[in-house]
C-alpha cells in the first residue's frame, strides 16, 4: 500500500490523480506551517506590546513615588526646623499646604505625632484626630527604618473611599519614633494613567499591593474603585516566586474566567528604598488576542477546500474530454482520405492530371472556370493547354517541363494563360511526377494551377513603389555559417550603398560592409548578430563613405524572420538622414551649451512640466537639497520631503498658488518668497523661491538665505541673552514681565516675582578678584534654573550680582517655597566665601512678592514690592527669604 502511494502509476490518468494528491498534501503542510508561524509571531508581538504598556505605567508611577519621597523629605525638614526654632506647627502646616497645591495625583497629606494624633494636614478637618490605630502608623512604629519609603496596604478611611498610604517615619533627636508623615494616593488619580495604555476592548490594567490587595483596576468600560481584591492570585504568586522584576505570564485569574496573557512588573526605583514594591499588571484575554488568527485559519481552510474541489472537478472534466477526443481522432483518421478530393475542389485549385503515354490530360472544372470556360468547352488534350500560353511565356514553361524530363520530380512555373474573353491571367503551375518508364521518361504527372494574377499586380505595384521611394528597401539574409547576402535590394540601394539592384553581380561587388565607416562597422555588425540571436527589431544610425560623395549618415530599421534552414532573413528600409543628422547635432550642441550654462549658474534651478514632473534640475539644486530624480520625480513628491510638517506644507501650497495666480497676470513672473525647506541630510534651510511661468511649464529658482537668517537670529539672541551667565538679560525679562502681567489680567491668576542678590558680593570680588567673581556669577546662574520645574518659569540676570525669577500662576505661598528651594540650592554649591559675614560659603537673599494683576495696577509695582522685601531680607541678616506679611 505504501509503495503504491510513493510510486506514480503507469496509467496516464491515474498518474495525474497521484500528482494532484501529493501537491495537495504539500500545499496543506505549507499552509499549516504558515499559520503556526503567524500564531507564534502574534504571541511574541502581543507579549512585547503588553510589556511595553506595563513599562509605561511603571515609569510614571516610579516618578510619582520619587516626587512623593521628596515631598515627604521636605515636610520632615520643615518639622525639624520647627522643633529647632521652638516655633509652633505653622511652618509644617504651610509646607504641607504648599505641597498639596503643587503636587498632582496626591490626596491627603498628614503629620502624625508619636501618639498618632494629626498635627498638620491639608485636610483641616483631620487636625487633632487620633489615627494611631491605622495599619501604616503601627507598621512605621514597629520598625523604624530611616530614609525608607513605607508603602502601606490600601484601606478605606471612609465608606467608598479607598486610599494607598505612602509613609516616612519621624524620629526625635535620640533616634526614637516620633510620628509619621503620610501622603495618600487616590485610585481615581491613577485611573487616567491606566486608561491611557489600553488599546483593546478586552484589555485591563491594575496596580496591586504586593500583599495581594488591588488598589485600582481599569478597563475600557471604566474603573473598579470600590472592591479591592484580597489575597494574591495564583498568577501573582507565580510571579513573586520567580524573583523576577518583570515577566509576561499566561493563566487564569479565576476558574470561571478565560485564560489571559498578563505583563507584570514591580515598581521599585533603584535610588528609592521601599519596604514593599508595588506591582503593575496589564493583560488581555487569549480568545480576543487570537480572534483574528482564528478567522484567518477558517478562511484559509475554506479557501484550501474550495480550491481542492475546483481542481478535482476540473481534472475529472478534462480527463473525460480527453477520452472523448481520442475516440473522435480515431474516427477522423478513417475518413481523412475520403476528404482529399473535396478539399481540392473547395480551395478553388485548378487540378490537372496528365498521362503522357496516352497524351490525355484531365482538367478539373475549377481549372476551366479560372479561364472563364464551361466543362464542355475544353477538351482533354495537351493542345488545349499549350495553345493558351502567352507567347512571351512559352520558353519559360518549356524550360520548366524539360527539367522534369531530365529527372526532376517537381514542376513549378509561373506564366500567363489566355481566357475566353481574350485577356490573360497569371497562374502558378505546380506538379509532381508520379511514375516513369524504364528509360526514365515521364508516364504520369499531376498538379494544380493557382490564379496569381492579383499577386502579380501587387508585385508590379510594389516594384513601382520601390523604384520611386527615397531610400533603400531590402532583404538581408545571414546564413548559419556566418556568410550573408542581399536577396533583394530596391533601386535606392545605389544611393545608399552605391551598388546596383542587379543581384547577379559577384558578392564582392555588393558587399555593403566595405562602404560603412570604419568607426561604425564593428557596432553595426554586432547589432546584426544580436538581432539574429534575440530576433529583435534591428534599428541603427551609422555613416557610409561613398566614392565621390563623401561621408553620409543613414538610418536603417529591419525586422528579422527565422528560416527553416537556420538562416535569418531581415526585411527592412534604409534612408539617407545626413541633413537631419547635421541639424540634430547642431541642436544637441546648443542644448549641451544651454545645460552647461544652467548647471554652472550660482542659483538652484528646476524645470517643471504641466503634470508637475521635474524634467530638469541643475547641480546647485542637488547641492542644496540632495533629492535626485529617483527620489522626487515630481514637485508634489518633493514637497512631502521638503515640508514634512503637514500644516506648514498646506500653508506653503496656499502661498505658492497665490504666487502662480500673480504670475498669470504679470507676464509669468513669480515673486520670490522665503520658506523653510528640509534637505535630504535633515538640515533645515531658509530658501527664497521664485521663478518664471512659460506656457504650461515653470522655471523655478531657489536662493539660499540660510546664512543671512542665521546671522539675523544670532544678532537677536545677542540682544536678549546675558553674555556672561547665558541667562535671559533684563531686556528679555522686561518684555516677559509685561506679557505675563497682561496674561494675568485676562486669566485672574496670581503672578509671583523673586528678586535675588548674592550676599556680600563686593567683598567676594575684593577678596578673590573679578575673574573669580565672574565664575561665581556663572555657577549661581547655572544652579538657579534647576530649582524650577515648569517650562514657563523665567530666571534672568537683573544686573550686577542680582537675579530675578518670574513665576506665572503661582501664589505667595508657592513662591515662598520655591525661594527657599533656590536658597538651599545655592548653599549646596558650598562655594567658599571668606568675606561673608553670614556663612563660610556663597549665599543669597531673596525678596518675594505676588499679586493678582489688574488693569488698574502696573507690573513695576510688583517689582518694587519684591525689591522692598529683598531689602528687608538683607536688613534681617541676609541668607534668607522675606515675603512681607507671609513671614511669621
Amino acid at each position: 500500500m505504501l509503495r503504491s502511494l510513493l510510486l506514480p502509476p503507469r496509467d496516464r490518468y491515474r498518474r495525474e490523480w497521484w500528482w494532484l494528491l501529493w501537491v495537495g498534501v504539500a500545499l496543506g503542510v505549507l499552509l499549516g506551517a504558515a499559520l503556526v508561524w503567524e500564531r507564534d509571531t502574534l504571541v511574541a508581538s502581543e507579549r512585547e506590546r503588553l510589556a511595553q504598556q506595563a513599562s509605561v505605567i511603571h515609569d510614571n508611577l516610579a516618578r510619582q513615588l520619587q516626587s512623593i519621597d521628596k515631598g515627604l523629605a521636605s515636610i520632615l525638614d520643615a518639622i525639624a526646623q520647627t522643633r529647632a526654632l521652638g516655633s509652633d506647627q505653622n511652618r509644617a502646616q504651610e509646607r504641607i499646604q504648599a505641597l498639596a497645591d503643587a503636587m498632582v495625583g496626591v490626596g491627603g497629606i498628614l503629620w502624625l505625632d508619636g501618639q498618632g494624633r494629626v498635627q498638620a494636614s491639608n485636610r483641616l478637618e483631620l487636625i487633632g484626630r487620633d489615627l494611631s490605630s491605622r495599619a501604616y502608623f503601627q507598621t512605621a512604629k514597629s520598625s523604624i527604618v530611616l530614609n525608607t519609603l513605607i508603602v502601606g496596604e490600601p484601606f478605606a478611611p471612609e465608606p467608598a473611599m479607598w486610599v494607598l498610604p505612602i509613609v516616612r517615619p519621624v524620629v526625635n533627636a535620640e533616634g526614637g519614633f516620633d510620628g509619621v508623615v503620610v501622603m495618600a494616593l487616590y485610585p481615581e488619580d491613577l485611573s487616567t494613567l491606566l486608561r491611557s495604555v489600553l488599546y483593546a476592548p478586552d484589555m485591563y490594567a491594575t496596580v496591586i499591593h504586593p500583599l495581594g490587595r488591588r488598589f485600582v483596576w481599569q478597563n475600557q468600560q471604566g474603573s473598579d474603585l470600590q472592591a479591592p481584591q484580597y489575597g494574591p492570585t495564583p498568577m501573582l504568586r507565580q510571579f513573586q516566586a520567580s524573583g523576577a522584576r518583570q515577566a509576561v505570564l499566561q493563566g487564569v485569574l479565576r476558574p470561571d474566567e478565560p485564560e489571559r496573557m498578563v505583563a507584570i512588573t514591580t515598581v521599585q526605583p533603584a535610588d528609592l528604598p521601599m519596604n514593599h514594591a508595588l506591582v503593575v499588571a496589564v493583560g488581555r484575554t487569549l480568545p480576543a488576542i487570537f480572534a483574528s488568527w482564528r478567522t484567518t485559519v477558517w478562511v484559509t481552510l475554506a479557501f484550501y477546500l474550495l480550491v481542492g474541489m475546483v481542481v478535482v472537478f476540473g481534472l475529472r472534466v478534462m480527463q473525460q474530454n480527453l477520452r472523448s477526443q481520442e475516440q473522435s481522432l480515431h474516427d477522423k483518421d478513417q475518413a481523412l482520405s475520403n476528404l482529399w478530393h473535396a478539399v481540392l475542389i473547395a480551395t478553388g485549385q485548378g487540378v490537372w492530371d496528365a498521362n503522357l503515354q496516352t497524351e490525355q490530360v484531365y482538367f478539373s472544372s475549377a481549372w476551366k472556370a479560372q479561364l472563364g470556360y464551361e466543362d464542355a468547352q475544353i477538351g482533354n488534350t495537351f493542345a488545349e493547354w499549350t495553345m493558351r500560353i502567352h507567347p512571351d511565356d512559352v520558353g519559360r514553361t518549356k524550360a520548366a517541363w524539360a527539367e522534369c524530363e531530365n529527372g526532376r520530380d517537381d514542376y513549378d512555373c509561373v506564366y500567363r494563360l489566355r481566357c475566353q474573353d481574350g485577356s490573360y491571367r497569371w497562374v502558378q503551375g505546380k506538379g509532381r511526377v508520379l511514375s516513369r518508364d524504364a528509360q526514365g521518361r515521364i508516364v504520369r504527372i499531376v498538379g494544380t494551377n493557382t490564379d496569381v494574377s492579383e499577386e502579380r499586380r501587387l508585385r508590379e505595384r510594389f516594384e513601382h513603389l520601390t523604384q520611386n521611394v527615397p531610400g533603400m528597401i531590402y532583404q538581408f539574409q545571414l546564413e548559419s555559417d556566418g556568410t550573408s547576402h542581399f536577396p533583394y535590394v530596391s533601386k535606392g540601394g545605389e544611393d545608399i550603398y552605391g551598388f546596383s539592384a542587379n543581384l547577379k553581380l559577384p558578392p564582392t561587388e555588393r558587399k555593403a560592409s566595405s562602404v560603412i565607416h570604419p568607426d561604425d562597422a564593428l557596432r553595426v555588425a554586432k547589432t546584426i548578430v544580436e538581432s539574429a540571436q534575440q530576433l529583435t527589431l534591428w534599428r541603427q544610425e551609422y555613416r557610409v563613405c561613398l566614392p565621390g560623395r563623401g561621408e553620409r549618415w543613414v538610418s536603417g530599421v529591419a525586422r528579422p524572420q527565422p528560416l527553416e534552414s537556420g538562416a535569418v532573413l531581415w526585411h527592412g528600409y534604409i534612408q539617407d538622414i545626413t541633413e537631419q543628422k547635421h541639424q540634430a547635432m547642431e541642436l544637441e550642441e546648443a542644448q549641451r551649451m544651454l545645460q552647461h550654462l544652467l548647471h554652472a549658474m550660482p542659483v538652484a534651478l528646476c524645470m517643471v512640466d504641466e503634470s508637475r514632473h521635474i524634467y530638469f534640475r541643475n547641480q546647485r539644486f542637488l547641492d542644496y537639497f540632495g533629492y535626485t530624480e529617483s527620489q522626487v520625480p515630481s514637485m508634489d513628491e518633493w514637497a512631502v520631503f521638503a515640508y514634512p510638517d503637514p500644516a506648514y506644507r498646506s500653508q506653503v501650497g496656499h502661498e505658492w498658488r497665490q504666487a502662480l495666480a500673480h504670475a498669470a497676470t504679470h507676464d509669468g513672473y513669480i515673486p520670490s518668497q522665503e520658506y523653510r525647506i528640509t534637505a535630504a541630510n535633515g538640515n533645515v534651510l531658509t530658501i527664497a523661491i521664485g521663478g518664471v511661468q512659460f506656457g504650461s511649464s515653470l522655471l523655478v529658482t531657489f536662493v539660499d538665505r540660510t546664512a543671512e537668517q542665521a546671522h539675523s537670529e544670532a544678532l537677536e539672541k545677542m540682544a536678549f541673552i546675558d553674555a556672561l551667565t547665558g541667562l535671559p538679560n533684563r531686556r528679555q525679562f522686561d518684555q516677559a514681565l509685561q506679557a505675563e502681567w497682561q496674561r494675568g489680567v485676562r486669566s485672574g491668576q496670581p503672578l509671583a516675582l523673586l528678586l535675588m542678590d548674592i550676599d556680600f558680593f563686593k567683598q567676594y570680588n575684593d577678596l578673590y578678584g573679578h575673574p573669580e567673581g565672574d565664575a561665581c556669577l556663572q555657577a549661581v546662574a547655572k544652579v538657579l534654573p534647576s530649582g524650577l520645574n515648569r517650562s514657563y518659569d523665567l530666571i534672568a540676570r537683573y544686573g550686577g550680582e542680582e537675579f530675578v525669577c518670574l513665576l506665572p500662576e503661582c501664589s505667595l505661598e508657592g513662591a515662598h517655597a520655591k525661594a527657599q528651594a533656590l536658597c538651599a540650592a545655592v548653599r549646596a554649591l558650598q562655594r567658599p566665601h571668606a568675606g561673608s559675614q553670614v556663612a563660610a560659603h556663597v549665599t543669597i537673599s531673596i525678596g518675594v512678592a505676588a499679586v493678582v494683576p489688574s488693569a488698574d495696577a502696573r507690573p513695576e509695582q510688583l517689582l518694587a514690592q519684591a525689591d522692598a522685601h529683598l531689602y528687608a531680607a538683607k536688613q534681617a541678616g541676609r541668607n534668607q527669604v522675606h515675603a512681607g506679611n507671609h513671614e511669621k
